[in-house]
């Protein structure tokens, strides 16, 4: 892998205060408000939700079902987005004093992803007939199970951040940001949280709900989607994070008890490695409804009960997952031949082939699709791009070949026929052969500064602590530090991690690699990219491997 050149070069004197004024205007944020404002942001620097596309239609038809006491079903995906949306959904209209208020996932492995005919015949014959539909992170994408519903005398509200289709669906209203070019990138969660705080809003400012209660929630879906972390994002998550510690939601309480997060204080990591795969593991190898039930009970022994059974279907998704990604691995072989991955095998559970995706896209640096196979010969696979290229293009350019598809730019679905498969690999190689620059397939890792030993101290640690939460849009900065020696013999811990004392000079300090047993120095002196961080198991600094060379 290629080290880009260091953006920014500190003098050997630089202090925390000048690293952060210096990296963030290389990140675009010169002014000094603009600063405070990234690293100590409020909630009343939020935008107005009423910005947002059609947003007016939204409050409007949420008031009359709420005077109206209309009978209501929640719709939503069976993801962290979409289940921390009924979540904050259910909460809030419940608080408004709605009372027939159902929530319906779809069975991933059944019905598939979204607002499908197929599940909403089942959610429609589970109880009394709706008269308001609230599809959650679903329902951009499905014109005529819209119409279906229209038919029925069944009002349509649509709250999605999902691309839009052609036709676009003729719902009653329907917030989702693609329709504008504000470019807002919220994932659903958020976009529930600015229709609540609209809705209030409207209603005079009169607080029904203290929204700021759910922002542990919103903070969680935020991480677990992979939306960009700026501006009303960072707020949702900043404040979050700083909620989830004393969370008012024991259903997370309970999740965070079995994730191993402990005492120590929560990060984008335990949202997005530790709290979200647990919740997404329902949808992805059990029952979706697990998640979702979890994060709306307020019984103690419930919650206990569900999150020991989502910790479980998590170890057993990571089963799966080691299984489906070790065999397409075999096939991909050392390296990918062309500029895309593709694999397909009847062996593999679908709930598991985003993840393996997203693994292999990583490793090798190409665009991944993984393709498990049913007994019948259809095909449903999860892609993962790379930045730089549109996967909703690629697959428009291969939709002659495909059943159907769906996402973002950088993740999406298809369902095909297993026989189809090699002519979609050689569709996509040709699309991306014509349409995409041949640098975006180089593996670069981009050094952000350059460090020295005068910087390796705990006030240096603590600055760059300031600039999280990280995450998609906020990347952790890549330092680089050349001229290092080992001072002592490495060691491995956990069978897969490496630890040593390094030296640059006189100065020693303390280096982890997690995932680096079988990538150890090798050479008397060596530079290092990673990461200058406080260790809380240490309460002192260290330097975390990315890369050496």
């Amino acid at each position: 892998m290629r080290w880009s050149e260091s953006n920014l070069v500190l003098p050997a004197d630089c202090g925390g205060e000048e690293l952060l004024s210096r990296f963030l205007s290389l990140r675009g944020l010169a002014g000094s408000a603009e600063q405070e404002n990234f690293l100590r942001p409020r909630l009343s620097s939020l935008g107005a939700p009423e910005e947002l596309p059609g947003m007016a239609e939204a409050v409007a038809l949420l008031a009359q079902t709420v005077q109206e006491k209309k009978r209501v079903l929640i719709f939503s995906d069976y993801d962290v987005d979409g289940i921390v949306s009924a979540t904050v959904m259910k909460l809030f209209i419940k608080a408004l004093g709605l009372q027939e208020v159902r929530t319906f996932l779809p069975d991933r492995q059944q019905e598939g992803y979204g607002l499908t005919q197929a599940a909403l015949d089942r959610a429609l014959g589970q109880g009394t007939m709706p008269e308001v539909v609230l599809a959650l992170d679903c329902g951009t994408n499905s014109a005529s199970e819209v119409a279906h519903l229209k038919k029925a005398g069944i009002r349509v509200l649509i709250v999605d951040h999902h691309q839009l289709s052609d036709p676009q669906p003729l719902a009653d209203a329907m917030v989702n940001p693609q329709k504008g070019s504000s470019g807002h990138h919220f994932c659903t969660a958020g976009l529930v949280f600015k229709l609540c705080h609209a809705y209030q809003r409207s209603q005079g400012g009169r607080e029904l709900f203290d929204l700021k209660d759910v922002l542990d929630l919103i903070a969680l879906a935020t991480v677990a989607d992979l939306v960009p972390l700026k501006e009303d994002n960072r707020i949702f998550v900043r404040e979050g994070l700083r909620r989830l510690a004393k969370t008012s939601h024991l259903g997370l309480k309970r999740l965070m008890e079995v994730s191993g997060v402990g005492q120590r204080t929560p990060t984008s990591f335990t949202l997005g490695f530790q709290l979200g795969p647990r919740i997404n593991a329902g949808g992805r190898v059990g029952d979706a409804s697990s998640g979702l039930e979890l994060l709306l009970s307020q019984n103690p022994t419930e919650t206990s009960r569900l999150a020991r059974e989502l910790d479980l279907q998590n170890r057993k998704r990571q089963e799966l997952e080691a299984i489906a990604l070790g065999e397409a691995e075999e096939q991909v072989g050392i390296a990918p031949q062309g500029l895309v991955v593709v694999a397909a095998s009847e062996r593999w559970h679908p709930g598991v082939v985003g993840i393996v995706a997203a693994r292999l896209a990583r490793k090798f640096h190409r665009p991944s699709f993984i393709i498990a196979i049913n007994p019948e010969g259809e095909g449903k696979g999860s892609g993962r791009g790379l930045p730089g290229l549109s996967l909703m293009d690629a697959l428009r350019a291969c939709s002659p070949c495909l059943r159907g598809f769906g996402g973002h730019e950088a993740a999406a679905g298809i369902v095909i026929e297993a026989g189809r498969v090699a002519e979609f690999r050689n569709l996509l190689q040709a699309w991306l052969e014509t349409h995409v620059a041949p640098e975006v397939f180089e593996k670069t890792l981009p050094i952000d500064i350059q460090f020295c030993a005068s910087h390796l101290t705990p006030e240096m640690a603590r600055a760059l602590a300031e600039l999280a939460p990280f995450g998609k849009g906020n990347p952790e900065p890549t330092l680089r530090m050349d001229g290092v020696q080992m001072a002592g013999a490495p060691k491995v811990f956990a069978e897969r991690h490496l630890k040593f004392r390094a030296r640059v000079g006189e100065k020693r300090f303390e280096v982890v690699g997690f995932d680096f047993a079988k990538r150890v120095p090798d050479r008397d002196v060596f530079n290092l990219a990673g990461t200058w961080e406080w260790d809380e198991y240490t309460d002192g600094p260290r330097w975390r491997m990315t890369d050496w060379q």
